[in-house]
């Protein structure tokens, strides 16, 4: 990264022609996510994009189907919190908790009292939105062990 940093990125002529990108270019940033593509496309051009992204897309599902296994009635999918908790920033304050924390609660048994306090990871499975943790699901990949994976934050490719 710090490379990058220090010379930007370099992507090679050879490169480009083998993606038979033609003259113009047209790079789009996106969270996690650099594309290069064809400035001026064609309907065939834009199908041809889509084939390749849904390529891409197949190999990171392979990749963290691999790494999850699939998911037959496990039993800890079920009862998962998919839910960030939130308080008021100004309590978070108050408790010397930054603002964009991942926090968690803890409820005392017949006690009438829930403990909320920062979690010691950055990410679970709340932090997947709805429609992408149901095209996993979809896909087989197992909830429970995908929600364990982000929470050690693990790297799972390169």
């Amino acid at each position: 990264m710090k490379k990058l940093e220090q010379q930007g990125l370099t992507i090679e002529n050879e490169m480009i022609e083998f993606a038979n990108l033609g003259d113009e270019v047209a790079v789009t940033a996106l969270d996690h996510l650099v594309v290069l593509t064809k400035a001026k496309m064609t309907a065939l051009d834009m199908v041809k994009t889509i084939a390749t992204l849904a390529e891409v897309t197949q190999n990171l599902l392979a990749t963290l189907a691999k790494n999850c296994g699939t998911c037959e009635d496990c039993g800890h999918c079920e009862e998962m919190d998919t839910e960030n908790i939130k308080l008021p920033n100004y309590m978070l304050e108050v408790a010397g908790i930054p603002k964009d924390t991942k926090l968690i609660a803890f409820a005392e048994e017949d006690s009438g009292i829930v403990r909320v306090e920062q979690a010691e990871y950055d990410h679970d499975i709340a932090d997947i939105p709805e429609d992408i943790r149901e095209l996993l699901s979809n896909y087989g990949i197992c909830m429970g062990e995908l929600d364990a994976l982000l929470v050690k934050g693990e790297f799972l490719h390169g």
